[in-house]
Order: C-alpha cells, then sequence, then structure tokens
C-alpha cells in the first residue's frame, strides 16, 4: 500500500508518462464541467460519435462549451476502422479529431482490442500462429497515424468476466482462445512502441461497487495488473467504466480500498465511461435525484481518495445513450432530450469543485 500523497508525489515526477505528454487543453468558461474540472488540474470529457456532432450543432457547441477530453464512440472499434484485412478506414474518425483540434480538446483512443465489434474476418483469421501478426499490423497502423492526437488508449477492453470460470478470471474471448493470456501483455507492448509517451489504460466494468459479483472482478483486474506490472508491462492507468445502477452496493471503504491497491502498482484509476441507470426508480424528477445522489457518492471516492485526473461520460445528453435505446424512459447523462442540465450534471461539477487539486 502507498499513501495517497506519496502516489501523488510519484505521480507528479513521472507527469510526462501518465499525463501522455499532453496538456489538459484550454480550460472553457468560468463555471462549466471542463472549467471546474480543469481548476483542479483534471479533464472532464464525453465520448461522441461523429454523425452525431455533424448534424447537430448544439449538441457539438454543448461539447465544445463543457469538455475539454473526447472519447470516440465507435470510431475505433476494429469492425469500424478495419473492416476488411488490410484496409484502414480513418475518415469518420479525422473528422472527430478534426473537431477536437478545433476546439483545443484531447482525444482519448477507443478501443484497440475488445472482444465484441470484431469483423467476421478477423474472428475467421485468428489462431495460434497468426494472432500477434494481426494485432501488430492493427495497432501501429492506428496509433501510428494518430500519435500527435491522441492522449491515452484503451488498449485492451473487458478482458475479465469472471462468470466464464477460469482461475485467472480472464474472459473466454476470440482472443484468449487464439493466444492465451499473452493477447493483453502483447497489446500493451505494441501500443508502447507505436505510440511512445503517450499514456496506455486497461478499462473495464463491473469495478466501481462493492457487491460480491464487484468485488471479484476487482480481484480478478488486481491480478492482472500485478502480472503484467510485474512484467514491466506498461499500464499506466485503470479505466473504470463506472456504469452505475441506483440500487446496487456501493460501500465507499470497499471502493477505497480496491483504488488504494490499483495505485499501489503505480497505475492510475479514471473514470472512462459514466452514466447512472435509474430502471429501479419511478418518475424523472425521483430517477434524476436518484443518479446525482449516486453519481456524486462514487466520484468523491474516486476523485478524494485517488490521483484520478479523468472524468468521462459516456455520452452528454440522454437522446445518445446506449442504455436510452433499450430503455427509452432511462436518464442517465448530464443533460437532458433539451440539452438542458440536470442533477447528474450538478453533482459531477460539485464532486469536481469539491476534489483536492492534483500537482501540476
Amino acid at each position: 500500500m502507498v499513501s495517497r500523497r506519496n502516489f501523488l508525489a510519484a505521480a507528479g515526477a513521472a507527469a510526462a508518462l501518465t499525463a501522455g505528454g499532453k496538456a489538459l487543453g484550454a480550460c472553457g468558461g468560468a463555471d462549466g464541467l471542463r472549467a471546474v474540472a480543469c481548476a483542479g488540474g483534471r479533464r472532464f470529457g464525453a465520448a461522441a460519435s461523429t454523425p452525431v456532432l455533424g448534424r447537430e450543432p448544439a449538441l457539438a457547441d454543448l461539447y465544445a462549451r463543457e469538455c475539454s477530453a473526447l472519447t470516440p464512440e465507435w470510431e475505433l472499434k476494429w469492425a469500424q476502422i478495419q473492416k476488411t484485412p488490410g484496409q484502414f478506414h480513418f475518415a469518420a474518425i479525422d473528422r472527430l479529431a478534426a473537431f477536437a483540434r478545433r476546439h483545443d480538446m484531447i482525444l482519448r483512443g477507443h478501443t484497440l482490442l475488445w472482444h465484441l465489434d470484431m469483423p467476421d474476418w478477423l474472428i475467421a483469421d485468428l489462431g495460434r500462429d497468426t494472432w500477434a501478426r494481426l494485432i501488430e499490423r492493427h495497432i501501429h497502423a492506428v496509433c501510428g497515424r494518430y500519435r500527435q492526437d491522441f492522449f491515452c488508449w484503451d488498449v485492451v477492453n473487458e478482458a475479465v468476466q469472471t462468470e466464464d470460470g477460469r482461475s485467472d478470471g480472464l474472459r473466454d474471448s476470440p482472443w484468449l482462445r487464439a493466444a492465451g493470456p499473452a493477447y493483453v501483455e502483447t497489446a500493451f507492448l505494441l501500443a508502447a512502441e507505436a505510440a511512445p509517451g503517450v499514456r496506455l489504460v486497461y478499462n473495464d466494468f463491473g469495478l466501481a461497487g462493492s457487491s460480491q459479483w464487484v468485488r471479484g472482478r476487482q480481484t480478478a483486474v488486481l491480478r492482472l495488473l500485478e502480472r503484467l506490472r510485474g512484467r514491466d508491462v506498461p499500464v499506466h492507468a485503470l479505466g473504470m467504466q463506472a456504469h452505475l445502477r441506483v440500487g446496487d452496493e456501493y460501500d465507499q471503504r470497499v471502493m477505497a480500498d480496491f483504488l488504494r491497491e490499483v495505485e499501489a502498482m503505480g497505475v492510475r484509476p479514471v473514470i472512462s465511461e459514466l452514466d447512472v441507470t435509474t430502471d429501479r426508480v419511478e418518475g424523472a424528477a425521483a430517477k434524476d435525484a436518484a443518479a446525482a445522489r449516486l453519481a456524486r457518492h462514487v466520484l468523491d471516492v474516486v476523485l478524494g481518495e485517488t490521483a484520478c485526473d479523468t472524468v468521462v461520460t459516456w455520452g452528454l445528453a440522454d437522446p445518445q445513450s446506449w442504455i436510452r435505446r433499450r430503455r427509452p424512459e432511462a436518464r442517465p447523462l448530464p443533460f437532458d432530450d433539451n440539452l438542458r442540465p440536470k442533477p447528474l450534471y450538478e453533482a459531477i461539477r460539485a464532486a469536481l469543485a469539491a476534489a483536492p487539486p492534483l500537482p501540476a
């Protein structure tokens, strides 16, 4: 274990590596999420898709005002960017990168390896003798092209699935079946080679809580990080997706203990995909109030007890949400259908404002 003070001192000494050598971006207006986060040495951002920003100027303006970081929602997933072997489709992500540059935003790369959104040809071609070559070609092409644009990459996404019954907790995915556990290490080493000086992130869900299921996932992720860090694999941050659900267990002490163990390995926790499901609550006003309380409860732990310097929501306004596509009544994001701020917005803002400033 290390204290938060000692971790922050170490993090400050290694700032060029852990921050990917990128600035926070312009702080923006006086009191928006972008400005409040920046005042504490942090960045606030959201996931976005190129078509939505292109056809909804009011929403695009909202991103420019509130966000200093932008995550591509789908443009970098394998089935979108390499639909056929060796043929890369960069037009959509190029447009998103241009939007970010115009508004002095930094970009999060999401994601290089995932068990979903894999094209059929990739699954068919994966094998013991081919997996390393396929990963190398993909990572070098994508990271190499955007070396100057992205301050971090979600290198491997959702490699843990404790229900699959493996002793190491890894997911029984096409990647694991082809390569064994080595694919995770290989992906990080290749990303470090293709994008030197950029923050490299392991990203996963089911970590911001305290139920028995969450604790099992936390343990599996800690074991994975311990193995990787023990082999000097460059994993710089843990992306906690934080898809929260009102009514689940959220013991702040359990979460704080988990986060301290992550930091003890020299890995920085970040919030990478925040939203709140309120299907157990009736009525829009009650849903909004419950979502705000829960988000504040969790963010106070992450921002108050760790060197977390990034908070990203998975979308900015409710109509964008993947949860809305499943539940039409859902209200999981900081802005409503009319782009008005909700209690969740105020909760995120208050948590960012209350968090201790990070070292410059």
